[in-house]
C-alpha cells in the first residue's frame, strides 16, 4: 500500500472536505452520536462547505488533507498552540493509512514549531486509534458537540 500524500488544504477543496467530514461523522461515529438527529445537527453544524470556508478565512486552524486518485481521503487541522482540532477520514478509506499519515504530519508540524506536547479531544470512535498512535488520556470525558470527548495528549 502506498503511503497517502499529505498536502496543504486549499479553498477549492472546501466542498470535498465538507463531504469527507460529513460522511465520516455520520457513517463512522455512531458510537458517539447514536444516530440522534440533534447530536448530528450540532456536530455537523460547522462542517458544511461554508463552514469549511470559514476555517480558511479565520486562519485559526491550519488545514491539511490527504489525496487519493479520486480526491480528498482525509481532512485534518491543528492550531499553532498544539491542539489537533480535527481529523476525519472518508469511510471507504478507513484503515488504509490516511488518518495515521495525516496525524503524523500534523504532529511533525507542531514539533517543528517548537512545541513539546500536543492535545486533542477524541470521540469514542477514535479513542483507540489515538492510543495506537501514542496518545494518552488526559483527564475525564467532557462535553463536546452535544456528546462527550476524551481529552488526550502526546509528547512530541
Amino acid at each position: 500500500m502506498t503511503k497517502p500524500r499529505v498536502r496543504k488544504a486549499e479553498r477549492a477543496d472546501a466542498a470535498a472536505m465538507s463531504d469527507v467530514l460529513t460522511r465520516s461523522i455520520v457513517e463512522l461515529c455512531d458510537a458517539d452520536h447514536k444516530n440522534d438527529p440533534e447530536h448530528l445537527k450540532s456536530w455537523l453544524e460547522n462542517k458544511s462547505e461554508s463552514g469549511v470556508l470559514a476555517w480558511f478565512d479565520n486562519g485559526v486552524v491550519v488545514l491539511r488533507v490527504t489525496e487519493t486518485q479520486n480526491g480528498i481521503g482525509a481532512v485534518g487541522g491543528f492550531k499553532k498552540d498544539g491542539e489537533i482540532a480535527l481529523l476525519y477520514v472518508a469511510p471507504e478509506l478507513r484503515g488504509q493509512g490516511h488518518s495515521s499519515t495525516l496525524l503524523a504530519a500534523m504532529e511533525a508540524e507542531l514539533a517543528a514549531l517548537g512545541l513539546k506536547e500536543a492535545r486533542l479531544m477524541s470521540s469514542r470512535t477514535a479513542e483507540r486509534f489515538y492510543e495506537r498512535q501514542g496518545w494518552q488520556t488526559d483527564g475525564q470525558r467532557s462535553a463536546c458537540y452535544s456528546t462527550s470527548g476524551q481529552p488526550m495528549k502526546k509528547i512530541l
